[in-house]
């Protein structure tokens, strides 16, 4: 049934500090951007006159993260971060080949982290998470590709 895997979607708060995140912190490549409305796009979300600033970005792996601005829709951002353990979560994950380097970039450029890499009793991997800047969960693994169980 499922053929591959599109593209990972998220709504942010403000697309120009999200580009900076993912483009210029995470090294992810631009594949499009564009304004978005009409009637496709209110069909499709429900809404009426809904504008969207759209941005997607790819990893070198060609995995697409689409990135949306909601243009004329009342800002509500996160007053506080997402939990690991809050039900609905949900995160990204880039496997990365220095993974304390990263770390240390992302640090400097005041990316907040849960913790520093830790080493994984479960799988041959060292890993992290950190937030975006709009709270969304961010993963980094270094290591072998875990096996199906």
């Amino acid at each position: 049934m499922i053929k591959s895997y599109r593209h990972t979607g998220i709504i942010v708060s403000d697309i120009k500090r999200s580009e900076k995140f993912y483009k210029k912190l995470l090294n992810l490549k631009k594949v499009s951007r564009m304004i978005e409305s009409g009637d496709y796009l209110n069909a499709l979300n429900g809404t009426k006159n809904l504008r969207a600033d759209v941005l997607k970005v790819k990893s070198s792996d060609n995995v697409i993260i689409e990135i949306a601005q909601y243009l004329n829709l009342k800002k509500k951002k996160r007053k506080m971060p997402r939990s690991m353990v809050e039900l609905g979560t949900a995160h990204m994950c880039f496997t990365v080949p220095n993974i304390k380097k990263l770390y240390k970039r992302l640090k400097r450029n005041k990316v907040k982290f849960f913790s520093p890499p830790l080493k994984s009793p479960y799988d041959p991997v060292t890993t992290c998470f950190c937030y975006d800047p709009d709270y969304y969960l961010v993963q980094f693994v270094q290591g072998a590709q875990v096996k199906s169980r």
